[in-house]
């Protein structure tokens, strides 16, 4: 995907991952392998086959194409991005770095008739930001396993302008404070139960590495969802190896105590 068409309007995000240009692209173009780290999909595999990505709580359904498939390397799609928009264009690229690793590249936005469209490609160019920590710390600690999905959103109904100010109050809120990546944490008394590592931050995420009460990775971001949109707490979990069930029972406490917890941000 180029931006050679000056009404083109993307974003570009890369990070370097463990594992063969195989194993990535096992990750990120299969069905269990994308729902392992990100959302639940059905892929046909074959370009002009069908996709569909499973958003909820976050978004709809997503029905998209395959644009682009060229394995391990080269992965894409497009699926509609509203009624008076340009088809949403998503490629990942995958190139073997040495040493056992890969670069993944992932551009998103739109080939073309881009313009009025910024903000819609600015705010998904963040949240692949944030996806990419999750798929490197997947492939690092438990490539190849299939997850259990717990997926939160809790409204704030704050601005975005507040996001700083809400991101504070979510971390203290989870006991991890300013701790940086490779700290240990522990949630506090009246949280839902939560020991491990602190494995990635930036402004206005953590991506948290359990150990307990299940091998697994939490990733809470304060973010608004759309454009415009008010800020929510937004949990993506996906658990590793535990029971039947678990998911679901990790998924109702969480979203019990994020939205008890929902005064605590002042709103």
């Amino acid at each position: 995907m180029t931006d050679d068409d000056p009404t083109a309007r993307l974003s570009s995000h890369e990070i370097t991952v463990p594992g063969t240009p195989d194993e990535v692209w096992r990750a990120i173009a299969t069905g269990p392998g994308h729902a392992a780290w990100l959302f639940p999909a059905d892929i046909d595999p074959a370009a002009g086959g069908a996709m569909t990505v499973h958003r909820e709580p976050y978004g709809e359904t997503a029905h998209a194409t395959v644009t682009d498939w060229d394995p391990p390397h080269r992965f894409g799609y497009e699926e509609p991005a509203g009624p008076d928009a340009p088809p949403l264009a998503t490629e990942f690229l995958v190139e073997a770095a040495g040493g056992g690793s890969c670069v993944v590249r992932v551009v998103n936005g739109f080939r073309h008739d881009g313009e009025g469209w910024e903000d819609l490609v600015e705010g998904a160019g963040e949240g692949w930001r944030m996806s990419l920590t999750v798929l490197r710390a997947y492939l690092t600690h438990f490539a190849g396993r299939p997850a259990g999905s717990v997926g939160v959103l809790v409204g704030l109904g704050l601005p975005a302008a507040e996001r700083p100010r809400a991101a504070a109050v979510l971390d203290r809120l989870l006991g991890v404070g300013a701790a940086p990546a490779g700290a240990a944490f522990r949630t506090p008394a009246g949280a839902p139960e939560l020991t491990g590592t602190v494995e990635a931050r930036s402004p206005g995420y953590v991506l948290l590495r359990a150990a307990e009460p299940y091998p697994a990775l939490y990733a809470f971001s304060c973010f608004p969802m759309a454009p415009g949109a008010p800020l929510s707490v937004n949990l993506l979990a996906r658990l590793y190896g535990a029971p039947p069930g678990a998911a679901a029972r990790e998924e109702d406490r969480w979203r019990a105590w994020l939205t008890s917890a929902r005064h605590a941000f002042g709103n």
